[in-house]
């Protein structure tokens, strides 16, 4: 058989399922159909490589991870992508290296700012304080961008830290615990990225 009748059997095997499964976690994640389809796109070119692991839930809620990895708008955390998906994060984190190292996608970097109003929105503020901390904490964001130092990449963390410290700064008491948990991170995680914005906004 020729390479080409091979990889075409292995596409008629695998994508339609493939393509299901993707389709399903997407609707229960309410992304959009533009992650959707290039969710898809991405599980096209895994299967074309015949890439490990090809056949398993956790390569499809892969190919979604790099779908909103790649986008500039759409954001959700692979803590949410592995409960969806009832897969362990690691996995999921690993098939979406292997991705990675078999086809060539620019992964782009999350923009933290994008994660603010999500975290925002689970504190319950009024909407005057709503606005406030979410004009505080987009500035205390932008400050960090514009310094040439470098400053961790985590984008839940560092989102969370400035909504912690916007509404340290405007006296609302909200507790580290309570945004970490809104943010799908460690305490741990939100004091380190804490430290790092304080150095830009001092």
């Amino acid at each position: 058989m020729k390479i080409e009748g091979i990889v075409k059997t292995s596409e008629n095997r695998y994508l339609p399922r493939g393509t299901l499964i993707i389709k399903d976690l997407t609707s229960k994640m309410s992304l959009p159909k533009v992650i959707t389809d290039d969710a898809i796109w991405i599980y096209k070119k895994v299967v074309k490589h015949n890439i490990r692991s090809k056949s398993t839930k956790k390569m499809m809620a892969a190919c979604i991870y790099a779908a909103i990895r790649r986008s500039p708008v759409t954001s959700r955390t692979l803590n949410e992508l592995a409960r969806v998906s009832n897969e362990n994060k690691i996995n999921i984190q690993r098939s979406y290296r292997m991705i990675l190292s078999e086809i060539e996608i620019k992964p782009g970097i999350p923009d933290p700012a994008q994660k603010i109003s999500k975290i925002i929105n689970g504190l319950h503020l009024s909407p005057i304080k709503t606005e406030l901390i979410s004009r505080i904490s987009h500035k205390i964001l932008n400050r960090a961008k514009k310094s040439k130092k470098r400053y961790g990449k985590n984008p839940n963390g560092l989102a969370a830290a400035a909504v912690y410290l916007a509404c340290k700064e405007k006296k609302i008491k909200r507790t580290q615990k309570e945004i970490a948990v809104l943010s799908s991170i460690t305490e741990l995680i939100l004091r380190q990225r804490k430290k790092e914005l304080e150095k830009f906004n001092t």
